[in-house]
């Protein structure tokens, strides 16, 4: 693929996150990718089940890819099955299989076949042989393929004649909109919008028929895809609202240069602000904790750089980890409880968790807490602000009540603001 300009960001004193472009503007066969510039190092997770959210988003995947199977005896895959969550969520008749590299495979149950292994790869498909699966599932996955081309190949090697596969992954102008420095600094692969993951799936002989907006990880996407030389899924509705979703992608010219610039600005503009803010905790000796324990949460410390010393402990939700830190010299890791019991000036998140943050902390805020969510701009959660806050989270959710379009979840956010506010920004981006 031709290679754009590299977009660097900050990610260590002796290193930086950089993604490439596929610059369409620079070759007209260019698909528009936002790909990583170097290989990704290895993955850490945090288990399925860990968030409410998390499970309650894997259960509606689980369900809806269930629905459009007849009630049939069928066989399910699902690629990243970490610790067998969205495995769970299907009734014991399901012949249920998981593969994950990671170590959390190893505490699925006998209720589950199980491959602790990359997804392709030669071990995997000695193991199944010639075995078609009827739903397979990849959730949160596909950003951190190196390949998205053999994936998609080997999906298609082992789906039924009318299997569907259930593809979610994070979307690009949703990340773009958003400012979320904290999942690129993490690093992925490659960051997909509508129109590059249509092209893969057609190269793979595959197509889409059905797709929607989600939440998961800030801003996501979830397709549903099967044979491309089978009907029984045309459905003149689902193909309507891909047509939409398409439209409103088309209209924010992800294409072109100037969305990825301006991300860059808002995001030196991002950082600029929490690191204010950071001092200023500091400056009046007060206590800030940070919510999670995770590659995000680190890589968001990292970024702000010194400033980041104001945090003096990172939140598990779970049990505390014994002399553990954060990164190399990041804050130490404590329980929930403990947190709780330290009663911090400060609690600082990510806003992937925005609404189940607020929800699980509200009676430490209506107490005098204050959560700070740095994306996407630096704000400030109150017992004075909670209820309005709160609301915003609610729409910008899934599910019925929330907004069912791109453009009705980016408004929620505040606006699409793809293009630069800065008129002379603009006048650069545009050459």
């Amino acid at each position: 693929m031709p290679l754009g300009p590299r977009k660097s960001l900050s990610r260590k004193a002796d290193a930086s996150a950089d993604y490439v472009l596929c610059d369409p503007s620079r070759d007209a066969r260019a698909c528009g990718l936002l790909q990583s510039a170097h290989p990704e190092d290895e993955v850490s997770y945090i288990r399925s089940g860990h968030h409410a959210s998390t499970r309650d988003h894997l259960r509606a995947v689980a369900t809806e890819a269930l629905e459009m199977i007849s009630g049939r005896d069928c066989a399910a895959l699902d690629i990243g099955c970490n610790d067998g969550t969205l495995l769970s969520f299907y009734p014991r008749w399901v012949e249920r299989f998981g593969v994950d590299p990671g170590e959390h495979v190893d505490e699925i149950g006998d209720w589950a076949w199980t491959g602790r292994s990359a997804f392709p790869s030669k071990d995997l498909d000695a193991a199944f042989g010639d075995k078609k699966f009827d739903i397979v599932t990849a959730v949160s996955i596909f950003e951190h393929v190196d390949d998205p081309r053999g994936f998609l190949a080997r999906v298609k090697s082992v789906l039924t004649d009318d299997g569907v596969f259930a593809l979610e992954t994070l979307y690009a102008p949703m990340v773009l909109t958003r400012t979320s420095v904290e999942t690129l600094q993490a690093g992925v692969s490659g960051v997909y919008s509508l129109s590059v993951l249509e092209w893969l799936v057609r190269e793979a002989g595959l197509k889409i028929f059905k797709g929607a907006l989600t939440s998961k990880e800030g801003g996501s996407i979830r397709l549903f895809i099967t044979h491309a030389d089978f009907d029984e899924y045309d459905f003149d509705p689902w193909y309507e609202r891909l047509a939409r979703l398409w439209d409103e992608e088309n209209a924010l010219a992800m294409r072109a240069l100037q969305p990825y610039q301006s991300f860059e600005q808002r995001a030196a503009e991002v950082r600029r602000d929490f690191i204010t803010i950071l001092e200023d905790i500091a400056s009046r000796g007060e206590c800030a904790h940070i919510l999670g324990a995770d590659p995000q949460t680190e890589a968001l410390l990292r970024w702000a750089g010194p400033a980041a010393n104001a945090v003096t402990a990172a939140v598990d939700t779970g049990m505390a980890r014994e002399k553990e830190r954060l990164g190399e010299k990041g804050p130490r890791i404590i329980s929930e409880t403990e947190c709780r019991s330290a009663e911090p000036d400060f609690l600082i998140a990510s806003s992937r968790y925005k609404r189940e943050i607020m929800e699980r902390w509200r009676e430490a805020v209506m107490l005098g807490a204050q959560i700070i969510f740095v994306t996407p701009s630096p704000h400030i959660i109150t017992s004075m602000n909670f209820s309005s806050e709160y609301g915003k989270a609610i729409n910008a959710g899934d599910g019925p009540a929330g907004a069912q379009t791109l453009r009705a979840i980016l408004s929620a956010a505040g606006g699409p603001r793809l293009i630069a506010d800065n008129p002379d920004a603009a006048k650069t981006a545009n050459g």
